[in-house]
């Protein structure tokens, strides 16, 4: 995943990719419920290249009422990625543990509170 990320970065700088969207989305999650330890975890087929992913769930301590994967899922669906129903070998993306700075948490929110805003008012 390193080594994809490198090449992105070095190919398209200052674009976002899947690991950055998956860090983005946890500190959103994190922030917005404030009880959470969420870690996102994403499933791809080794054969994606594109935004499309194949499996999203949402672990962590979370109120027992709310359930965050479809949060999550809407999340992601506003950042332009598909659920994609496919078979093949997949891998989980590495999570995001959620520990960075106040700073990119704050950026974080207002990026993935944006996607959502533009997607809600097509």
């Amino acid at each position: 995943m390193q080594l994809i990320k490198e090449k992105r970065l070095r190919d398209h700088p200052n674009s976002f990719g899947p690991e950055q969207d998956i860090c983005d989305i946890t500190l959103w999650l994190n922030q917005k419920f404030s009880m959470s330890k969420a870690r996102v975890l994403v499933d791809r087929l080794y054969t994606q290249r594109s935004r499309e992913i194949v499996g999203l769930s949402v672990t962590g301590i979370a109120s027992q009422s709310v359930s965050m994967t479809p949060i999550a899922f809407e999340a992601f669906l506003a950042l332009g990625y598909s659920i994609q129903k496919a078979s093949g070998d997949s891998f989980r993306c590495p999570a995001c543990f959620g520990r960075h700075s106040r700073h990119d948490a704050i950026k974080a929110f207002a990026r993935i509170e944006g996607a959502l805003r533009a997607q809600r008012s097509r």
